[in-house]
């Protein structure tokens, strides 16, 4: 079975009928709806949770709305339909996924955020489908006048949902704030799969990534993982190297990752004279490897929800210190896992960092951290809250 399928070359029945041909007795049938099957926060959980339940005997499929240049994630356990609906509201997208429901049949239809909501609505009732319809809510903020605006057009479909699932209490208290109420809304926190990432890893990795991004023994590197988006807001990593080299730290920055603002980000680095102390790596199918190299692990985000690159650094025992925003204060413990420091902050910000330039405290950190991860957001504890929340709307409990 091919692990990404054209649904215009292959025809719908055909490309997404497959995956159930097998069915097994009160296996549950998930069709996932995501905007794009691009490496990202919201995109990797969804993958994580489809093909962990798939290989626990349910029947799962992804939809993609729209494709986007670059590699999309694949899956070689779950069936990942790409559409082509690259508008806001494509009525021909609409209609394909109406489709997909008609030929799987599913018994529930998971929306990622608030434009999968949008289409899950109508197309389920395009259908027409008795699936249940589950949103599962990643975003925190309204950066723009455009996000506002959709907001308030977005704003009723939650009550459609049979089910709606945040990923941290903070994000349930802002969008409750917000008017999103609804008497069927839980959290369930991301999760990690600490198979894989685990200390074992940079024990394996580190020293061959370090020599070959050019990284000395004592240099002090620190790192970032994240696509880059403006709301990233990677140029304050630069601005922490420039200032902590100017205090006799021999800081490096290590980003990993790719998006729009990666040549600004790279400009700026020339202009403040840094270029041969920060190494972009573009984006990677695997970052184990290169987040092995870090010595602390960074996020400067304006706004997030519950990031999931902190935790896998901190599952690999390395100390995070970001910006506390949304969930922040959920995954890292100040002082003890890592560090907050306020939005925007780079003083504090490199304060921070620089009490971690000690290796001893990176040590004790570290351990704590994994520790943390491995008792609070692992990966089995995420999917089996959210096998609860399918079966109860099926009436399997």
């Amino acid at each position: 079975m091919p692990a990404c399928v054209d649904v215009e070359a292959l025809g719908l029945q055909d490309a997404l009928a497959r995956p159930f041909s097998s069915r097994k007795c009160q296996a549950m049938r998930i069709m996932f709806v995501l905007n794009v099957a691009q490496p990202g926060g919201a995109e990797n959980h969804t993958f994580q949770l489809a093909n962990t339940l798939a290989s626990q005997g349910d029947l799962c499929t992804i939809v993609s709305l729209k494709q986007e240049p670059g590699k999309p994630l694949t899956s070689n356990v779950v069936s990942v339909a790409a559409c082509d609906g690259n508008r806001l509201y494509n009525i021909d997208t609409m209609r394909k996924v109406s489709r997909l429901i008609r030929a799987q049949r599913p018994d529930i239809v998971v929306a990622v955020n608030q434009r999968p909501l949008l289409f899950g609505v109508i197309s389920r009732r395009l259908a027409p489908s008795g699936a249940k319809l589950v949103s599962i809510f990643h975003s925190s903020y309204l950066f723009s006048l455009k996000d506002r605006v959709l907001n308030a057009l977005y704003r009723p479909l939650f009550a459609r949902a049979d089910a709606l699932i945040y990923v941290s209490q903070t994000q349930r208290r802002l969008w409750e704030e917000r008017g999103y109420r609804s008497d069927h809304a839980t959290v369930i926190h991301n999760g990690i799969d600490l198979s894989r990432f685990s200390p074992c890893s940079v024990q394996q990795w580190r020293n061959p990534t370090r020599a070959a991004m050019g990284f000395g023994p004592l240099d002090y590197v620190i790192g970032m993982c994240a696509r880059f988006r403006p709301e990233k807001n990677h140029r304050q990593l630069v601005d922490a190297i420039r200032l902590l080299r100017g205090r006799g730290v021999p800081a490096k920055a290590l980003f990993v990752g790719s998006g729009a603002t990666r040549p600004n980000v790279e400009e700026y680095t020339r202009s403040c004279g840094l270029s041969e102390h920060v190494v972009f790596v573009g984006m990677q199918e695997d970052v184990r490897p290169y987040v092995s190299a870090f010595d602390v692990g960074v996020l400067c985000s304006l706004g997030e929800t519950l990031p999931l690159a902190p935790l896998e650094m901190m599952a690999l025992g390395i100390p995070v210190v970001i910006s506390d925003v949304g969930g922040a204060a959920e995954i890292v413990r100040h002082g003890e896992t890592g560090f907050l420091f306020p939005v925007g902050d780079t003083e504090d910000f490199v304060n921070s960092l620089k009490t971690l330039f000690d290796p001893a405290k990176r040590q004790a950190f570290g351990i704590a951290a994994t520790r943390f991860v491995g008792t609070n957001f692992a990966a089995d504890r995420m999917v089996e809250g959210y096998k609860e929340v399918f079966q109860a709307l099926l009436g399997r409990q």
